[in-house]
C-alpha cells in the first residue's frame, strides 16, 4: 500500500509544470521549501466489514498544493495545478502496485492544508482507491 506513494509522485511530476517540486512523505527527502511544492502522502485508510475472508482496503492519499505568497499570482498558480492534479489522478488506474491490483483514484475531498505558514497558500485534495487483501479462511 505504502509503495503506491512512488506511482503516484511519479504522475504528478508528468503532469504538473517543471517549476513545481513534488515529493513523496516516504520515498523522498531532502529540502521543501520549494517556491512551488507538492507533497504526496499516506493519510489513512478505510477497511469495510466484510463476511469474507478478505479485507478491502481503501487508504487515502493526499497531494497539498503549496505556494509561496498569499496574493493573486500564488491563487493563479494553485488553481492550475489543481486543474492539473485532479485531472492526472482522477479516474487513474495506478494498476498493479506492491502485488496488488489497485482501483482508479477517486478525488474524495478538498480542504485548505493544516497548519500553513504566513506567506503561504495552499490546498490540500484527497484521493481514494482500494484493492482486496486476502486473510485466512
Amino acid at each position: 500500500m505504502i509503495a503506491l506513494e512512488t506511482v503516484i509522485v511519479a504522475r504528478l511530476r508528468e503532469s504538473l509544470a517543471d517549476a513545481w517540486t513534488v515529493k513523496g512523505m516516504f520515498f523522498d527527502d531532502g529540502k521543501r521549501a520549494a517556491d512551488l511544492f507538492a507533497s504526496v502522502m499516506f493519510a489513512d485508510a478505510d477497511v469495510p466489514a466484510s463476511e469474507v475472508p478478505g479485507a478491502l482496503v481503501r487508504p487515502l492519499w493526499l497531494v497539498t498544493l503549496i505556494a509561496k505568497g498569499a496574493n493573486a499570482q500564488a491563487a493563479s498558480q494553485l488553481d492550475g495545478a489543481f486543474a492539473v492534479a485532479v485531472e492526472a489522478l482522477h479516474g487513474w488506474a495506478p494498476g498493479p502496485v506492491g502485488g496488488r491490483r489497485w482501483e482508479r483514484l477517486q478525488l474524495v475531498r478538498v480542504k485548505p492544508p493544516p497548519y500553513l505558514d504566513t506567506g503561504l497558500a495552499g490546498v490540500e485534495l484527497g484521493f481514494s482507491t482500494s484493492a482486496r487483501f486476502d486473510g485466512q479462511p
